[in-house]
């Protein structure tokens, strides 16, 4: 979730599946994820290949490769989550005239607390690759972190070469009020814990904490590393078409009705950032991970595809 200056942004490519039936216009393939985890995969190798403090004589184990990175990537583009964030999106820009208020109020609920719920999950990734000290490569573990720490400062305004901008939680509460007429403040105060995405900040915690059957610190690095990808390759799709949804829900039902929308960089932001911040997530697995560990990185990723489907299956429900 990427930290962009305050101002209006081209939106990038969307994801590999064109949004299905009534929302024509979703975007088409992700060439610009592809043009970003080659840009951060070839600053990572330069990186690791150039380190001055390696002796030539070090054995180290090889890697996981970017070309299977994808192929377990193009795992999620037929998975549940994609799945469930199509019927979502296809629900929300065809929300009634009449009712789209009082059914999307509980969501935005939901959903804020959502957003701020993978912060904590971002530093529990940086945790565990940062507790392999010792069991893994100074360098290659230093790559790692590099490219996972961009995302998470991002979500507090702070991004390479500027200056620190608004917070994603101050964009999305300017977005909330624009929408809702009503501060975000009110609404959390009276439900701070709303019950779909406490479940899934659950879910996610003790995945990256205690994951079943997986033991060491590499091991459990490996599987936050690849339940990680997950999360921002899924991210793309999800702002990407979230950003279309509205887009269509303003045009077809609050601008006829004296309520357009005038806030869009929260939407804007992450439709524009999440193709590079699915490509660090890549390019931190192809740091660190070893070819040795391909079916935890799946099973880390097929988790998170299962967590984060159930929770937006849900937000599903709530607008039919």
């Amino acid at each position: 979730m990427m930290a962009l200056s305050a101002k209006t942004f081209p939106v990038a490519l969307g994801p590999a599946h064109v949004h299905a039936a009534r929302i024509s216009h979703f975007s088409a393939p992700k060439r610009v994820v592809t043009r970003h985890i080659a840009k951060a995969v070839d600053l990572t190798s330069s990186f690791v290949d150039t380190d001055p403090i390696r002796h030539a004589g070090d054995k180290l184990e090889g890697l996981i490769t970017t070309d299977t990175i994808k192929e377990l990537e193009s795992v999620l583009d037929s998975g549940a989550s994609v799945a469930a964030l199509r019927r979502f999106n296809d629900l929300l820009a065809a929300l009634p005239a009449e009712t789209w208020e009082e059914k999307l109020a509980p969501v935005m609920n939901e959903l804020a607390y959502n957003l701020e719920s993978f912060n904590p999950a971002f530093a529990a990734v940086v945790l565990r690759v940062q507790c392999t000290i010792g069991k893994t490569d100074y360098v290659r573990r230093d790559g790692a972190l590099k490219n996972l720490i961009q995302p998470l400062a991002g979500e507090y305004g702070m991004h390479n070469g500027e200056e620190q901008a608004r917070t994603h939680r101050e964009l999305f509460s300017v977005f909330y009020a624009d929408l809702m007429k009503s501060p975000l403040e009110g609404v959390l105060a009276k439900n701070p814990e709303p019950r779909h995405g406490k479940a899934l900040f659950d879910q996610m915690m003790r995945d990256l904490t205690t994951p079943e059957g997986v033991s060491g610190p590499v091991e459990l690095a490996s599987y936050a590393l690849g339940y990680n990808l997950a999360i921002e390759y899924l991210a793309d799709y999800e702002k990407t078409w979230m950003l279309d949804s509205f887009r269509e829900l303003n045009e077809r039902v609050l601008r006829p009705q004296g309520r357009a929308l005038t806030e869009w960089l929260f939407l804007e932001v992450h439709a524009e950032g999440e193709a590079e911040h699915a490509a660090l997530g890549h390019a931190a697995v192809a740091s660190l991970v070893p070819a040795s560990h391909e079916g935890l990185l799946l099973r880390a990723m097929q988790d998170h595809d299962r967590d984060f489907s159930a929770f937006y299956n849900r937000m599903a429900d709530m607008l039919e």
